[in-house]
């Protein structure tokens, strides 16, 4: 199997040879994992990564090319010779499988290939703007999994993968990746990215092209990302931005990029009967931020929007040639619609019943406000009557009024 791998600038060398287990064992713990990727179809390395199902864990991929054997030595041989294929790019991981992953080796040995000087530089300038040495850790972190996930160098990073791994992590947790304002931060130091302004800053250029929030979900096909962008910028005019945002993260992130993840090098709206059926398990559950699985119970809505996609360009090629190519019949039935009006009953029945939970407290709640006012007022009015540069006790506490300089 090593014979097949493609050349590769990264392939162990001296230089890199520093960064990793070098030597036979390594390289034939690699070739066991490339045999067992190797009995399952696909068209390339990365094809046969996503049917062996390794990027859903690495305990898939220690299950499949050690079997029974899970000695710690064995394990570790099997870790050093997953970090190789992905140091080199020979398969490009997941992030979600980066995330459980959790090998710090694998990072240090990506930021080791960095171009000369932009880790010290990246270093040096989150020093300068008062980040903590473990906040440019996390930042680095997070950079190194852009890398293994986009299969790019440093230099070719943008601001989309940053935004695009920001928006993911808050559809997928609710909140973003730990590191993402350090990355974002560390990338502008080193010149990656063009920016005079912070993520935060950023974020609030206003609304965003249809074009750039799309890119944002990494989509592989070129031509289906140009369909995507031309129908939703027929849809924009008709909506708000926040339902016109709602239909981007649907139609390119939920639907498009999920299927894409899972099934590599598809480039046809005529999807297959198993993928889409597969696709629509998935969507049936989603991971909060707290690791649980819990039921996605907007999943028949998700899949009307789909069907309406569909729909839409159906009807559009009467009018427009352009559509007639890509109108194919909807994978979403009228019958997977089936049971909405149920789910809107349960829906609306949790919705009366926290009411109920929560009426008995109404009159604490009411009363605690109160309190909190009146000793909110209490300590306003003792700050006032304080002069200039002193301090006042309330409460037993000491005080200062916000405007000394004490």
């Amino acid at each position: 199997m090593l014979a097949l791998l493609p050349a590769s600038p990264l392939w162990p060398s001296r230089k890199y040879r520093g960064c990793i287990d070098p030597g036979v064992r390594l390289l034939g713990f690699t070739g066991r994992i490339l045999d067992r990727l190797g009995s399952h179809p696909g068209d390339g390395w990365q094809a046969r990564w996503h049917a062996a199902g390794a990027d859903q864990s690495k305990e898939i991929v220690h299950a499949g090319v050690l079997g029974d054997d899970q000695r710690e030595s064995q394990r570790n041989g099997v870790i050093s010779g997953m970090n190789l294929l992905m140091s080199n790019r020979i398969v490009l991981p997941g992030y979600g499988f980066l995330r459980g992953y959790k090998a710090m080796r694998l990072f240090k040995n990506v930021q080791q290939l960095f171009p000369d000087g932009k880790l010290e530089q990246m270093r040096h300038y989150g020093a300068d703007v008062g980040m903590t040495a473990r906040h440019i850790d996390e930042g680095l972190r997070l950079i190194s999994s852009i890398i293994l996930h986009t299969g790019r160098d440093l230099d070719q990073l943008t601001a989309e993968d940053i935004f695009y791994l920001r928006a993911r992590a808050r559809r997928e947790n609710g909140e973003t990746y730990v590191g993402t304002h350090s990355a974002w931060d560390l990338l502008r130091g080193a010149g990656v990215i063009q920016s005079k302004d912070t993520l935060k800053d950023a974020l609030r250029h206003g609304q965003r092209p249809t074009a750039e929030l799309v890119d944002s979900y990494n989509i592989q096909s070129t031509q289906i990302r140009n369909v995507l962008v031309r129908y939703l910028e027929e849809r924009r005019p008709g909506v708000d931005y926040g339902t016109f945002r709602g239909l981007v993260s649907e139609l390119a992130g939920l639907f498009w990029a999920d299927i894409e993840t899972h099934h590599p090098g598809i480039d046809t709206l005529r999807i297959p009967d198993d993928v889409i059926d597969g696709w629509k398990q998935r969507l049936m559950t989603y991971t909060d931020k707290s690791g649980q699985v819990r039921e996605r119970r907007s999943r028949i809505d998700v899949m009307m929007r789909i069907r309406g996609f569909y729909l839409d360009i159906q009807e559009w090629a009467h009018e427009d040639p352009y559509w007639a190519q890509w109108a194919v019949p909807s994978p979403i039935t009228r019958g997977d619609g089936a049971g909405n009006q149920k789910m809107i009953k349960e829906t609306t029945a949790r919705m009366h019943q926290r009411v109920r939970e929560r009426l008995p407290h109404l009159p604490v709640l009411v009363e605690t406000a109160e309190r909190v006012r009146r000793e909110a007022l209490a300590l306003l009015e003792a700050a006032r009557a304080t002069p200039f540069n002193e301090i006042f006790e309330h409460d037993g506490r000491p005080c200062v009024p916000r405007n000394s300089a004490a």
